[in-house]
């Protein structure tokens, strides 16, 4: 498997700059942590496409809040997430976290700042 250098150093870099701020890890550390993390990517991406099967919204268009905000929309602040997905996260302590996803149906375009 292939795995995008530029991508890892990027994330190296900033899981650095982020615990540099607190004296928290060496470098080393940051980068170990960022090849954990990308190798955890492809998984995730499994986990999510079958909880997006079993709850029904293959064939939809789906994001989390952080996905949807970077394509210009919104989430409405009553939506529920259609499903929820616990992934793998290198960079918590407890190793995962859960990520919620909203379909397009359930944002609204954001305000212009």
């Amino acid at each position: 498997m292939r795995y995008n250098l530029s991508r890892l150093m990027s994330k190296a870099w900033s899981l650095y700059r982020q615990a540099a701020k607190r004296a928290t890890i060496t470098f080393g550390e940051a980068l170990s942590t960022a090849w954990k993390w990308l190798k955890a990517q492809a998984a995730n991406t499994v986990k999510v496409k079958a909880a997006a099967e079993a709850a029904g919204y293959a064939d939809m268009v789906y994001h989390t809040w952080a996905g949807w905000k970077a394509l210009g929309r919104q989430v409405i602040h009553t939506s529920e997430a259609v499903f929820k997905v616990e992934v793998a996260d290198p960079t918590t302590r407890k190793g995962s976290r859960i990520q919620s996803y909203f379909t397009y149906d359930q944002t609204q375009p954001a305000p212009m700042a």
